[in-house]
């Protein structure tokens, strides 16, 4: 598998590091500690950050449930990465997994820009490429991205969010067991996030959409893919069903899934 690692930003202009995974040593040489409470733009390169800022602006005023944006990311001794960035937005942060891009010809690569809503390429003139919207041209997405910024004077975030849930799950484990959530999923399916971590996921989903759920998993796990899937999550408190949209996307330190009410 190719090396990556998951990071999330807080909902500030600043996109500050909240949690990092261990394997950002692998790619840029870092301990996690050292980056917590940074600006994420601190390891981008500079003449990148304007086209950056804007494709950041986009995925905060849309609520982008997945989106790739590939830069490039300074080692910690000095040299440049490029990474392909998955990006949720998750209603006050944004979860990202980092692939180290060896090739612009790696099939991985290929397989997923293909599976993501948008994709977005910072080019060597510095410029933004739109790689791969499904329903939007180059010319509305430029339009779109041109917009006004989404944060106020304090630099938080303006307009009402969209109410989501996020979990990290144990990729190792045909279990698919949850070991991060956090706390919207209170609001949204009645679950503690405390209580959710340790258990298995297919435990809330409902027993008719347990084999597609499965099956999205792994395929995810298997080819690099962001998944799509749509299913009815049980809820432990008083039974109902509630229907849910998520992304899935996988890393070597584990599953990302977000989900918002279908």
């Amino acid at each position: 598998m190719e090396i990556n690692f998951i990071a999330i930003y807080d909902n500030t202009a600043e996109a500050k590091f909240l949690f990092v995974s261990e394997s950002v040593t692998d790619i840029l040489g870092y301990l996690p500690e050292e980056l917590i409470g940074k600006g994420g733009y601190c390891l981008t390169h500079p003449e990148e950050r304007q086209a950056l800022t804007i494709v950041h602006q986009g995925n905060v005023k849309d609520e982008r449930m997945s989106c790739i944006c590939t830069y490039q990311n300074q080692h910690k001794d000095g040299h440049y990465v490029v990474c392909d960035v998955v990006i949720h937005y998750c209603y006050d942060v944004l979860i990202c997994a980092h692939f180290a891009v060896t090739s612009s010809d790696c099939v991985k690569h290929k397989i997923r820009i293909s599976s993501a809503d948008h994709v977005f390429i910072v080019q060597p003139d510095k410029s933004i490429q739109l790689a791969g919207a499904w329903h939007t041209s180059q010319e509305s997405m430029t339009k779109l991205l041109a917009e006004t910024n989404p944060w106020d004077a304090n630099k938080a975030v303006i307009a009402k969010r969209e109410p989501r849930f996020s979990l990290f799950i144990n990729r190792y484990t045909n279990l698919s067991i949850i070991v991060f959530a956090t706390q919207m999923c209170e609001y949204l399916v009645g679950s503690n996030q405390m209580d959710l971590i340790g258990e298995s996921l297919f435990d809330y989903v409902d027993r008719r959409d347990r084999s597609s759920v499965q099956k999205l998993i792994e395929s995810a796990k298997s080819n690099n893919l962001i998944n799509r899937v749509r299913f009815n999550w049980k809820r432990r408190d008083n039974g109902q069903l509630v229907a849910l949209e998520a992304v899935l996307s996988c890393t070597f330190d584990g599953l990302v899934f977000v989900a918002r009410l279908n």
